[in-house]
């Protein structure tokens, strides 16, 4: 597998001064283009748990990348943004045998355009952080992703695994030097969202209270709402 990377992009950085606060900005912009050739895929076969890796032909990965942050004595606050349109460019037939799409022989056909699975199009992320105190710091981000194909779905003809959006908090306390109390909330909303998904044989895993499972697609489902607390020490 051989690629071939193009990029071009501009950062820069200013300085501020927003109510007297002196603060810095900044910034990045960046396109890019990765061609492939003989791209090496991860193809599912009929024996369960089981797969095997296949040369694809050309592919391309291509888009943007961005993001912007600003800081200042209690404000730091960044986002970030990438478009990324991954897709096949050579013809090729696969073998995906629990695709409702399949053929009678158990394969798929991929034509050019088509995307690859298992990559979002778009990924956006806030992060932002206060300082009330010298020693006591609040914050909390934000990601959002869009859908992506499942993996076994190369040729597109199957809905996508939805997107998501989840939401963390986090604090910390200095109580000296390097040793601070700090807590984290994790999917802050409980949101119910999937981060990988795959398409499977429903049938050959027992099911509790399912006696005839029929919906190939498998899910990582991402986890609950979640509290941490703790002490931590830099050394």
């Amino acid at each position: 597998m051989v690629a071939h990377t193009f990029e071009v992009g501009l950062r820069g950085r200013f300085n501020t001064n927003i109510g007297g606060a002196k603060g810095q900005v900044d910034w990045n912009l960046g396109l890019f283009r990765t061609d492939l050739t003989d791209d090496i895929l991860n193809v599912p076969s009929a024996i369960i748990s089981s797969g095997f890796f296949k040369n694809i032909g050309n592919t391309r990965r291509q888009g943007i990348e961005a993001g912007i942050g600003y800081r200042d004595r209690k404000w730091q606050v960044s986002a970030s943004y990438s478009l990324i349109d991954a897709t096949f460019e050579s013809p090729i037939t696969l073998s995906s045998p629990n695709n409702p799409f399949a053929d009678a022989s158990g394969n798929i056909h991929v034509v050019p355009g088509d995307h690859l699975p298992g990559i979002p199009r778009n990924r956006l992320k806030l992060d932002v952080d206060y300082a009330i105190t010298d020693r006591w710091t609040v914050g909390g981000n934000l990601l959002v992703e869009s859908g992506q194909y499942f993996f076994g779905d190369a040729s597109n003809q199957n809905p996508k695994l939805g997107g998501f959006y989840v939401v963390n908090l986090r604090c910390s306390y200095r109580i000296i030097g390097n040793v601070e109390l700090f807590a984290l909330v994790e999917n802050l909303f409980d949101n119910k969202y999937a981060t990988f998904g795959i398409y499977g044989d429903a049938t050959a895993t027992p099911l509790p209270g399912v006696a005839k499972p029929t919906d190939p697609r498998f899910i990582s489902v991402a986890a609950p709402r979640a509290v941490y607390g703790g002490i931590r020490m830099k050394f």
